[in-house]
């Protein structure tokens, strides 16, 4: 998920920066960002690494007749906040293996001033959200199924929604009214929606939200994408929530977990075909 925010929200220095950078036709293609960091981060983070790496100031770039929208990747400050939490992701006895002692202590005392010197603003938070193999259900409750786009061919595949903030905000907010009412506020769902609440709150009330199904959409059939509707099980399960069926909402949010939990076993029977095709030539 990104949030892509309007010149205003930026510093005039960075808007400037912004502006040109649009204007300059530089800007990349949500089909083929994921790729270009992946490599910019492979290329930069290697074996011996001494320092926190300068990373390329780049974003995705929405075009509207009142100027245009950006979405920063930041991937400086992305790498630091990932060092930062490394210990939450693997035994602290094993961080050293993975990151050198003195890129711990640098990414400790950093802050995206230090981490990422062409991106000087410290912007509100990261504006994007990123999930392997699947779309998290939460995500639905920002979008509705007519705000889908969609573009498929031989070459190309783009599944994606896009929404004034005004309206993901005020979706998911009503969500989290439902959810904490029905299920508590310190329920595991309910928790989660108002985390994502939180999170677009950060940001300029005239950005654009986008849910982007990346590369998914090349995992689906092409009649599985036009036949997705994600988002309305999702309303429908909080609607009916709502109206207190609890057996109704039960089985769309069942509808909806086991859909993407199909996705993901796709991801595992892809690497396991892919493993045996390396080691058998």
């Amino acid at each position: 998920m990104r949030v892509y925010e309007p010149l205003a929200a930026f510093s005039e220095k960075r808007a400037e920066y912004w502006r040109d950078y649009a204007q300059s036709g530089r800007a990349v293609d949500p089909a083929h960002g994921p790729r270009l960091q992946r490599a910019e981060l492979y290329d930069s983070v290697r074996s011996g690494w001494t320092e926190l790496p300068m990373m390329s100031d780049d974003a995705y770039v929405i075009t509207t007749d009142r100027g245009p929208l950006i979405c920063p990747w930041r991937l400086g400050p992305r790498i630091a906040e990932a060092i930062r939490t490394i210990d939450s992701q693997i035994p602290s006895h094993l961080v050293d293996a993975f990151v050198p002692q003195s890129i711990q202590e640098a990414a400790i005392f950093s802050n995206p001033r230090d981490v990422d010197k062409t991106s000087p603003e410290i912007a509100p938070g990261w504006h994007e959200q990123v999930a392997n193999w699947h779309v998290p259900i939460r995500w639905f409750s920002c979008v509705d199924i007519g705000d889908r786009e969609m573009s498929i061919s031989d070459d190309r595949r783009v599944v994606r929604y896009r929404v004034p903030m005004a309206r993901a905000r005020r979706r998911v907010r009503h969500a989290y009214g439902i959810l904490q009412t029905s299920m508590g506020k310190d329920n595991p769902v309910a928790v989660s929606a108002r985390h994502t609440s939180e999170w677009l709150a950060l940001f300029h009330p005239k950005s654009v939200v986008e849910v982007d199904y990346g590369g998914i959409a090349w995992v689906l059939s092409e009649a599985e994408l036009r036949q997705d509707d994600s988002p309305q099980l999702a309303h429908d399960a909080l609607s009916a929530l709502a109206t207190g069926d609890v057996m109704l909402a039960s089985r769309r949010y069942e509808q909806l977990l086991r859909r993407w939990k199909l996705v993901r076993l796709r991801e595992r029977r892809n690497l396991r075909w892919f493993k045996i095709t390396l080691n058998h030539p």
